[in-house]
């Protein structure tokens, strides 16, 4: 697939795949060619796309030793052969694009190399045996979760198999364990929800896929109802209101103004997109941002828009979030449509930092801003009906109100005692204010004595 063709085109071609099979599809040049750093691999290059990308070229040694080393665990029992005209059946037909020169020994020897290195990392703890591996496992570790830099998983599920029957050592294991716990340890990033129930191995279409399905697993958005905030100083406006609302809403920063309290969701750390507003709170599980959570992040939103826009919503059967009825729009999309409306600049960044619920581990808050307005721009669908829309109708309601006290007070304590001179300075005026008065009747009073009064 021509990586210049629009959505109609993507979808056109897709349907011209063998039975429905096509799984891995390229991301769209434009945009790649503004975000090259989080959708290209820097390390390793995983099935057709990128391969022969002269970028990772210096790790092509080191995936056939770990390709070996794997087939060295089965000694003489398999025919390599045999393995991979096995392994590799029907896998190239899971690309929407060309893959050239790609061919089933090379997608062996991709599967060999990942199933390798989780081997050696969740069993034998043995990955300082390759120092140059070792030296940019990082880096990998992202790699292999970027978007068009996959194999289908069912290869890895078939090699594993072969692993098992001819291996004892792996009797009591299960692939999706070990791939689990490979990117899921304490060292690494992840949104995936470990505590859910995994899907089946047959389930999962590739790596990013896998990832996922447990970031979204038990993670339903559960709107609260469009009427929990109610004012009673003016119960008009909460109905009239509604008919004219904007579809976004301020910055963190502009919200603090009005009186919105945020809070670290500490309940539900796990649930990443279970973003509440009730009262005058906004509760916000915490999420670490850096160089890999920006690359997770984004390619599970590319990744979120694609199952969504062009696999449709029955893709995943009974895996979908539940969301509100006629709601269409995933989870991750309306994760990033939040953030970029709450994180317009650093100072809202900021807001959200001091309040423990965004841990910057970037250059600085501006850069923060920079990557969601930046993340916002790579949206390819409609988002207007997005799984947020009643917590944002809340917000407006809250902070457009005329008749919200709570308001007004935030306002003039952000204004007045926002340092310790302006609260002197307020001080200060009030003890004139009351001196004056209090003259005021003074001089009244014996202005009424004069006069007999």
């Amino acid at each position: 697939m021509d990586p210049n063709l629009d959505q109609e085109e993507i979808a056109m071609e897709m349907q011209q795949g063998t039975n429905g099979a096509i799984t891995i599809l390229r991301i769209p040049m434009y945009i790649k060619e503004a975000n090259r750093s989080l959708f290209d691999p820097r390390a390793v290059a995983i099935g057709p796309y990128h391969h022969g990308n002269q970028v990772t070229q210096d790790m092509e040694a080191h995936k056939d030793r770990f390709c070996q080393g794997l087939f060295q665990r089965l000694g003489d029992k398999v025919n390599y052969q045999h393995a991979t005209a096995h392994c590799t059946k029907g896998a190239l037909h899971c690309y929407s694009g060309h893959v050239g020169r790609y061919s089933p020994f090379m997608l062996m020897r991709d599967a060999g190399f990942i199933l390798e290195l989780i081997f050696r990392w969740v069993i034998e703890g043995s990955i300082h045996s390759d120092n140059y591996v070792r030296l940019i496992l990082n880096s990998i570790y992202y790699d292999l979760l970027l978007l068009d830099n996959q194999i289908p998983f069912f290869v890895l599920d078939r090699l594993f198999n072969i692993v098992k029957i001819h291996n004892p050592v792996f009797n009591d294991t299960n692939l999706l364990d070990l791939v689990i716990q490979f990117f899921n340890h304490d060292r690494s990033f992840s949104w995936a929800n470990v505590n859910s129930n995994y899907p089946n191995a047959n389930q999962v279409l590739h790596l990013l896929d896998l990832q996922y399905k447990l970031a979204i697993g038990n993670n339903p958005v559960i709107e609260p109802p469009l009427d929990n905030i109610r004012f009673s100083q003016n119960a008009c406006f909460n109905i009239c209101c509604r008919w004219n609302m904007p579809q976004g809403i301020p910055g963190a920063n502009k919200l603090k103004n009005y009186g919105i309290r945020f809070q670290l969701n500490n309940d539900q750390q796990n649930k990443m997109f279970d973003v509440t507003f009730t009262g005058q709170t906004m509760m916000i599980p915490g999420f670490t941002i850096n160089s890999g959570s920006k690359i997770l992040l984004s390619n599970l939103f590319i990744y979120d828009q694609i199952i969504e826009s062009l696999l449709g919503n029955n893709f995943f059967g009974d895996n979908q979030i539940e969301g509100q009825e006629g709601n269409n729009v995933g989870a991750v999309i309306s994760y990033v449509v939040l953030m970029k409306a709450l994180i317009n600049s650093g100072d809202d960044a900021l807001v959200l930092q001091r309040e423990g619920i965004l841990q910057n581990l970037l250059s600085n808050e501006d850069e923060v801003a920079s990557f969601f307005n930046e993340l916002g721009k790579c949206i390819m669908a409609d988002v207007s009906d997005h799984r947020y829309n009643s917590l944002f109708n809340d917000v407006n309601m809250y902070w457009r109100n005329r008749f919200n006290c709570h308001k007004y007070l935030a306002i003039f304590r952000k204004k007045h005692f926002k340092n310790p001179w302006t609260c002197l300075s307020l001080v200060g005026a009030i003890m004139l204010l009351s001196f004056s008065c209090t003259s005021m009747i003074f001089a009244i009073l014996n202005y009424t004595r004069a006069r007999g009064y």
